[in-house]
């Protein structure tokens, strides 16, 4: 009966969204930073280009595949199988990659547990990586790049290096703070994610790991890619004009 009620007043059951927690001061600039970006890519020819790191474990229960299993007679599945084990520190890599609409960089691979600081960012990421992935890739004159807002991204000798080889990037004051739904990088990281872990895949080491993602990067569809860019745009409008939870997906 209830249902019945609720259904004829319109009311229906609804999902909650995902959405980062955004401080009073973060609801107030983020739509406007949005606007400014909005407003450089609609005024110019830019080729963009977005980097991102991500961890990755040796398994990921968070993939609907390995999160249980099938079995007649619980009692008889190994405990291997039956239960989900976890460290305390689990053994992960840090992977950096960069993504366009004309390719997917070579990425850069990390075993320690910390964040990269700014030299590894410099010089294992943007020298070794970037450089040559917009060199191979791409017209430097048009690029935009379009980093991650963590330290290290906007360290003083980073944004020299960047100034000296003349690559243009989205400013710090230009760069939406915490705002996912506006980079389709993370979109690509679940999706990349998904291919990892596909069927249950689980690593026995990190070398194994860093294997497996370098294969599944090869085979990503650069359309994919391609469609996620496209909307970039219109998600940035629509943080301009209804703020960042307007913009968050289901």
């Amino acid at each position: 009966m209830l249902s019945r009620n609720l259904k004829a007043m319109g009311i229906m059951y609804r999902k909650k969204k995902r959405a980062p927690k955004y401080t009073d001061k973060q609801l107030q600039e983020i739509p406007l930073r949005a606007r400014r970006l909005y407003r450089t890519l609609l005024n110019d020819d830019f080729e963009l280009i977005l980097d991102d790191e991500k961890y990755f474990l040796l398994h990921n229960e968070s993939v609907a595949a390995n999160r249980g299993f099938y079995t007649s007679d619980p009692n008889a599945a190994p405990p291997e199988i039956k239960f989900k084990r976890s460290k305390k520190f689990e053994p992960k890599v840090l992977v950096w990659v960069a993504i366009s609409e004309n390719g997917i960089s070579t990425p850069f691979f990390s075993y320690q547990q910390q964040a990269i600081n700014q030299a590894t960012y410099l010089n294992k990421c943007i020298k070794a990586r970037l450089m040559p992935f917009i060199d191979n890739y791409h017209n430097k004159n048009k690029v935009l790049f379009w980093a991650d807002l963590a330290r290290s991204h906007y360290g003083h000798e980073v944004m020299e290096y960047f100034n000296e080889n003349n690559i243009s990037f989205v400013p710090e004051q230009h760069n939406p703070q915490n705002c996912p739904q506006a980079r389709p990088i993370e979109t690509f990281w679940s999706l990349l994610e998904q291919m990892v872990y596909a069927g249950g895949w689980e690593a026995k080491n990190l070398e194994q790991l860093k294997r497996r993602i370098s294969q599944m990067l090869k085979k990503f569809d650069i359309t994919v890619v391609q469609s996620m860019f496209s909307n970039i745009p219109k998600q940035l409008r629509r943080i301009t004009d209804k703020g960042p939870y307007g913009a968050c997906s289901l």
